[in-house]
């Protein structure tokens, strides 16, 4: 059987990338997420690494972080796509939805590898993926663009959310960055993350939660 990595983020998609790959019967042996080396935040949501932690532990999936800044991301990458392909692991599974040129991008990176990418999220129509990963998960949403209705901020992902996008206009999915969450329950998890406390940051374009206290029940 081929092995396999996932890029993480700890959002629905990465979550639901590597339990549809699961299904598939792909075997996850490796989470990566990336750390900004200025914040050292979890570079594509904000999080802090001890909490994606708890997550991999509860999912009993080990968790590689690499350091990288917006300018190094790209060269962080490919050493670590090297030195797991040195190990002997074969494929990527990654979440992309439908922006094609996010996937041709990862896809031109890791072919250099001789790896194989895996979009198991890829052609799933937008209302009814989101609507699956409402039902299999529960996700807090974490950050929201301006433009959004800023009271979902904190709340689970739920129907009426989806249908607020829906209804103003906005993808579902958010997979442009209309939203971002985190997973604290679902099947890959032995246990649930419950967030106690955040402190909320505001930028011109978004505004989201600044976790700092959380605990786990098994």
């Amino acid at each position: 059987m081929s092995r396999a990595f996932a890029m993480w983020s700890g959002g629905k998609d990465a979550y639901y990338a590597v339990h549809r790959a699961r299904q598939a019967g792909m075997e996850c042996e490796l989470l990566v997420t990336f750390i900004d080396a200025e914040t050292e935040l979890v570079m594509s949501h904000r999080l802090p690494p001890e909490l994606i932690e708890e997550q991999a532990g509860l999912m009993n999936i080990p968790l590689l972080k690499v350091r990288a800044t917006y300018a190094t991301y790209e060269r962080e990458l490919r050493n670590m796509l090297f030195e797991l392909r040195s190990e002997g692991i074969t494929r990527g599974i990654f979440g992309d939805v439908h922006l094609r040129e996010h996937r041709e991008w990862f896809e031109n990176i890791i072919a250099d590898f001789a790896m194989r990418p895996v979009f198991p999220l890829w052609s799933i129509p937008p209302a009814l993926l989101i609507e699956e990963q409402r039902r299999t998960m529960k996700s807090v949403i974490i950050r929201i663009e301006r433009r959004i209705s800023e009271s979902y901020l904190g709340r689970e992902l739920t129907s009426e959310f989806i249908e607020y996008m829906g209804e103003n206009g906005f993808d579902p999915c958010g997979e442009s960055g209309e939203y971002h969450t985190f997973v604290c329950r679902g099947p890959l998890m032995q246990g649930e993350i419950i967030l106690t406390h955040a402190e909320r940051r505001a930028t011109p374009e978004a505004v989201g939660l600044e976790i700092d206290f959380w605990k786990v029940v098994k």
